[in-house]
């Protein structure tokens, strides 16, 4: 990051903790028992240089505690940003055409004050909760002969560091195996950018190692598995026996080709550049019924075979409302099962069984994705 845009980011976040702290003091003056602005002020500015750090410390660790205190207070700043400003347009807006008295505006602020708290806590609360959801599809084999069932689980966007520690792997570890899947695949983004952000990584290599099916684990990158403690991301993932794919394939029971791709727009420094893969494809035989992952949904036009299945993640599905809008109208597909015709790729997008950023949920779950997959 630029020191332009460094101290464009930090001073725009300090002005926001200005304004929450202003109308916190708009509350809390009207109270007999508040005397001391001074600790408010203090508090606010503790919590600020908590979040900063943890946001912009991207190859050291600030600790598990700050880390969590900075990830959980840029949650309650959003939400304070967003609350405190609809309630300052609707005032401005209403007192153009009536008088408000101002103990109606006190119980105003009030309520936009516990509206936050409530919604703080929901999202804080829903972003833990990991659900399963459920596809069925079928891939067309090259040849006649007999029909192979598989029981594919996936998951994306885990984004291992503060938050997402080894207590949350897991319980996602745990869920997974519980399903006792033939194949498990990653599509990218197991790392949250910063390596060292992990509490316990032989903690979280241990958890991963612990991952059960037929056929072992695959993964790709996202474009948060880069940047300067990237080889380390990548040791933690061989020593976890996963099987790593970066714009590389392999065979996986009878003529199944699992594809992995290298992210298209990764954050930071990754391990050399995306490759095409249509050559190899002709090498393998392009009729072999194929699973790629690829952690970006963008990439779509790059494919066009009918025996593709494609498995992506990255979106989050726009994570908090009303970014779900804004995901849904930028990606052909941000979410869930899609497939232009018959002769197009099928494509799931998984909403992710992680977060990131604000380490919350509103309007969307956290999941773990089971794909019966026949191939035929």
């Amino acid at each position: 990051m630029n020191k332009l845009a460094f101290l464009g980011i930090t001073g725009l976040f300090l002005l926001g903790n200005y304004y929450i702290g202003r109308k916190f003091l708009a509350i809390l003056k009207h109270f007999v028992w508040f005397k001391y602005p001074g600790i408010l002020w203090g508090i606010i500015g503790l919590l600020a240089i908590a979040a900063l750090v943890t946001l912009l410390v991207f190859n050291g660790n600030v600790g598990g505690v700050v880390g969590k205190i900075g990830s959980y207070w840029l949650s309650y700043w959003f939400l304070s940003l967003v609350s405190f400003g609809i309630t300052d347009l609707i005032l401005k807006i209403t007192k153009k055409n009536t008088m408000i008295q101002s103990k109606n505006e006190l119980l105003i602020w009030i309520i936009a004050l516990a509206v936050t708290v409530v919604l703080f806590w929901y999202g804080s609360w829903q972003a833990q909760q990991i659900k399963t959801v459920n596809y069925q599809v079928t891939i067309d084999k090259p040849t006649d002969g007999k029909s192979q069932k598989i029981k594919a689980v996936l998951i994306s966007d885990v984004h291992l560091g503060y938050v997402n520690d080894v207590k949350k792997l897991e319980k996602i570890v745990t869920k997974i195996n519980q399903l006792q899947p033939d194949i498990i695949f990653i599509s990218g983004d197991l790392f949250d950018g910063n390596y060292q952000a992990l509490q316990d990584a032989k903690g979280m290599e241990k958890q991963l190692s612990r991952l059960s099916s037929v056929y072992g684990t695959y993964m790709c990158w996202g474009n948060h598995d880069a940047g300067a403690s990237f080889e380390k991301m990548k040791e933690l993932v061989q020593s976890a026996k996963i099987t790593l794919l970066e714009d590389e394939m392999t065979v996986v029971g009878e003529e199944l080709l699992v594809v992995g791709r290298k992210d298209s727009r990764p954050i930071g420094s990754q391990d050399g550049t995306r490759e095409s893969l249509q050559d190899q494809f002709e090498k393998v035989g392009n009729q072999l019924p194929k699973i790629i992952l690829d952690h970006q949904p963008s990439n779509l036009e790059e494919y066009e075979q009918s025996n593709e299945l494609i498995l992506s993640g990255h979106t989050h599905q726009g994570q908090i409302f009303p970014f779900s809008l804004v995901t849904k109208a930028y990606f052909i597909v941000d979410y869930g099962y899609y497939r232009k015709n018959e002769n197009s790729p099928q494509v799931i997008v998984s909403s992710g069984v992680g977060t990131w950023g604000p380490p919350m949920r509103i309007g969307t779950q956290s999941e773990i994705v089971q794909i019966d997959i026949i191939i035929e």
